[in-house]
């Protein structure tokens, strides 16, 4: 049976479309950046778990906790929309200042709109954009990013978190499966 399954279904596969991805690379000050995370509202931040927390650097700018040390140290913004079984998908690809990946922000459809169009409206378009090192999370987590002033630095903490719609929480959990990742709650 599977002979015979395994043979008969590769012309079907040579007629099914390519998945068509669209991506935009854009550059992004660090001071922006951490600036323009509480408007986003809920996200589903994916992250690989940092052993060294003081590996990321923006002068000014603090965290609450180890595992949002990554988005201290991005510099470039690489919007990426698929068309997936699932519906249409969008996320940053947070790159650092040598091009390789730190986190990802999935859209979901509880993140506001507008300010996720407002943020990436607001970086510079990058001409070369920087080479792409192998990344992949083993930990994501529905966020919404608080920022508050704590002896004159930015600190950037887990905000309160809100209940996720259905819709959210199932993309989330597919999301999250698909990239092999442990979904925190």
């Amino acid at each position: 049976m599977f002979g015979w399954l395994a043979t008969r279904s590769l012309p079907l596969c040579s007629h099914a479309a390519p998945v068509a991805v669209s991506q935009r690379s854009r550059r992004i000050a660090p001071e922006a950046w951490i600036r323009a995370l509480p408007g986003l509202g809920s996200v589903l931040y994916l992250h690989r778990t940092s052993r060294v927390p003081e590996d990321a650097v923006s002068p000014g700018a603090l965290v609450a906790h180890h595992h949002l040390a990554p988005l201290l140290d991005i510099h470039t913004l690489v919007t990426t929309s698929v068309i997936t079984d699932d519906g249409p998908r969008e996320w940053l690809e947070c790159l650092d200042r040598l091009g390789c990946t730190r986190a990802r922000l999935h859209l979901l459809p509880d993140t506001d709109f507008l300010a996720w169009d407002a943020l990436t409206a607001s970086c510079q378009p990058e001409r070369h954009p920087p080479r792409a090192c192998s990344w992949r999370p083993d930990r994501a987590a529905v966020m919404q990013f608080r920022l508050r002033e704590l002896a004159g630095l930015a600190l950037l903490e887990p905000g309160h978190s809100a209940s996720l719609s259905p819709l959210s929480s199932g993309i989330a959990a597919r999301i999250a499966q698909a990239e092999s990742a442990v979904l925190l709650k």
